[in-house]
């Protein structure tokens, strides 16, 4: 009688045979991984030494090698500077606020489509709500300044006739996080009700037909067959969310940045754009290593904890 570990690599050897053909294609993406996302990483080092004199040394590797350790004083110098600490904030608020706002969007438009009864119309409105997410943030950020424009846009000219004062929404820094997440949620939502979309489809009909002979109306069979259902996906896609809390969307708020803005939307992305191309000839290499380490050890702690929670709780994860 084979043992279990007999048992176990004869089943490794038997999927790697059947699997061939998609090892073969799985081998470029992890060498473009290994290349583009782990070898960098070794990059953090700056994060622990003075910043390096690009324009001396032979190469931007030995000007990184040549540079004193300083320890912990770029992390020191990043939390005294007050600006650090409101693009942290900001951040974090920012994020947060797009998760309360958005998140839950999809799931309920998901459901929404999938109870329709006519496909022309699903498929009509599916397409539409898709079109946006292909758009870059600099079409976005060009459709809605100037739909909010304050002298010329829609917005403020329907506000106009009603006797309401103008308002510049892009350009006031009481207006503009309104801004990120009405953009935020036009431009991704019905790409993501794809995912939901999907795990509805994905579920047993007889559950559905079942509820209907029990007597379950709609709102009944939505909340104990469809949401039970889809939860595992839910809980997936809620912890890859948390895990971006500190990105925040470097993208969307560079495009609506500016200098009347930047107390209300500068994120630690935007903060550490500025460290590297607003110093002048010493841009803070060192610094922005640190700021961009500190920002993946929170997002590492995020996904870890939220995953954790979404496994106690939900009973599903990303592991």
């Amino acid at each position: 009688m084979k043992s279990n570990k007999e048992i176990i690599r004869a089943t490794r050897r038997k999927n790697l045979k059947k699997y061939a053909p998609l090892y073969f294609f799985f081998i470029p993406s992890m060498i473009f991984v290994l290349i583009f996302k782990y070898l960098p990483m070794a990059g953090l080092v700056l994060a622990f030494k003075e910043n390096p004199n690009m324009l001396r040394a032979e190469s931007p590797v030995q000007a990184i090698l040549d540079a004193a350790w300083v320890g912990f004083d770029n992390f020191k110098e990043m939390f005294a500077e007050p600006e650090i600490v409101q693009a942290i904030i900001n951040t974090l608020e920012i994020s947060a606020m797009k998760i309360v706002l958005v998140f839950p969007i999809p799931i309920a438009l998901a459901i929404l489509i999938n109870e329709l009864k006519g496909n022309r119309v699903k498929n009509l409105l599916q397409f539409t709500m898709y079109i946006p997410h292909f758009l870059s943030w600099v079409t976005v950020g060009g459709i809605f300044g100037a739909i909010l424009s304050q002298n010329t846009g829609l917005v403020n000219n329907i506000m106009e006739f009603f006797g309401h004062e103008r308002l510049a929404f892009v350009s006031n820094k009481d207006t503009i996080r309104g801004v990120l997440y009405t953009t935020h949620a036009w431009k991704n939502i019905g790409y993501s009700s794809m995912t939901y979309m999907a795990a509805i489809l994905a579920l047993d009909t007889n559950q559905f037909e079942a509820a209907k002979i029990d007597g379950a109306t709609k709102w009944q069979q939505i909340l104990h067959v469809t949401l039970p259902g889809i939860l595992p996906t839910i809980a997936v896609m809620f912890v890859l969310r948390v895990g971006g809390l500190m990105e925040a969307g470097f993208e969307q708020i560079y495009v609506m940045y500016s200098a009347f803005t930047k107390e209300t939307i500068d994120i630690l992305g935007t903060y550490t754009y500025r460290l590297i191309r607003e110093s002048g000839l010493r841009p803070q290499y060192a610094l922005s290593t640190a700021v961009g380490l500190f920002n993946g050890l929170i997002a590492v702690t995020l996904v870890l904890t939220s995953n954790w929670f979404s496994k106690k709780f939900l009973k599903s994860g990303l592991w």
